[in-house]
Formats: C-alpha cells, sequence, structure tokens
C-alpha cells in the first residue's frame, strides 16, 4: 500500500454514506417538544436519541443547530421526548415537516415543565437539560428525567428510509 493509499482510508465517509449506515440501525420514532419563553409550541421529529444512564436519569437528543426547535430548547432548559406509537405517522410527518403551527392538528396537553406532551403517543418522558455538548452541524442535549409515563401498544418504527413495524 503506498502512502496516498493510507491517507485515503483514514477520510471520513460522506453524508450519503454514513444516512445509509444509521439508516440500517431500527430505530423508533420520537417527537421532541419544547415550549418558548413567549408561550410557542415547537418540535421536531427525531430518531437520534438514547438512553446514557439510570443515576441520574438521563437521556440525549442530538438537535440540528440549524432547527427551530434548538434555541427555545436550550432557552427554557425543559424538553419532552414524546415515543410516537404504531398509529402516529401523521404526528410523525407533521413534525418532520416545514408546517408553521405544528400544533394545530396534534392533541396534546402540557406537562409538569410547561412542555407540551403529545397524546396517544407510546410513553412520554420531560427533561431538565443538564449538559450541551457541540459536535459538528449537531448540539447533543443531555436531559435529566423529571417525569414520564408509559402507554399501551407497539411503536411506530423506522428503518432505512422507512416506517417499519418493530414491535409486537
Amino acid at each position: 500500500m503506498d502512502q496516498g493509499d493510507e491517507n485515503a482510508a483514514q477520510l471520513p465517509i460522506g453524508k450519503d454514506q454514513l444516512r445509509d449506515f444509521a439508516g440500517s440501525f431500527a430505530t423508533g420514532v420520537v417527537v421532541l417538544t419544547t415550549k418558548g419563553r413567549d408561550g410557542t409550541l415547537f418540535g421536531l421529529t427525531m430518531n437520534a436519541v438514547s438512553c446514557v444512564c439510570l443515576e441520574p436519569p438521563t437521556f440525549l437528543a442530538c438537535v440540528d443547530r440549524k432547527s427551530a426547535t434548538l434555541v427555545p430548547l436550550l432557552e427554557t432548559g425543559a424538553f419532552a421526548l414524546n415515543i410516537l406509537a404504531r398509529d402516529q405517522e401523521t404526528v410523525s410527518n407533521t413534525f418532520a415537516s416545514k408546517t408553521p403551527d405544528k400544533f394545530a392538528a396534534i392533541d396534546h396537553s402540557e406537562g409538569t415543565l410547561g412542555v407540551p406532551l403529545i397524546t396517544g403517543a407510546l410513553a412520554v418522558a420531560e427533561f431538565q437539560v443538564s449538559k450541551t455538548v457541540e459536535a459538528g452541524d449537531h448540539v447533543i442535549v443531555l436531559g435529566e428525567a423529571v417525569a414520564s409515563h408509559q402507554g399501551d401498544g407497539a411503536p411506530l418504527g423506522y428503518f432505512r428510509g422507512r416506517y417499519a413495524d418493530v414491535g409486537p
């Protein structure tokens, strides 16, 4: 192997390759919701979430720096993760869109922290931001859970760019 081949092997893969790789990981579908200081509700569909630890009860969410939801989330320091149920594709599509008032046609209630909670979600937890980490074009938001509840049913899954059946 010559020097050129060795250096080429160390270059990062492209966005499309990474998207293809990440798409092979079957995930649930989550809507992150928050409320701006002025009371405006914000939310976005995502699957880049993970449990970090149980003590303290911490989850992370990776939010694109260009997302309209990021600034209000950081200003108020509170958010909810709404794990969508199998029958909530419309909810997922609404929060993945550029629709100005995403909550207009979505049933929701106000949580303990004042953030919107999506009615019918399979599970919902509310978080207070405990730390943020800048990572390329995203901000990793770590939140400590202060409230949660779970419903019955199956999750809305996502696999290779499509909704998928991942539960019972």
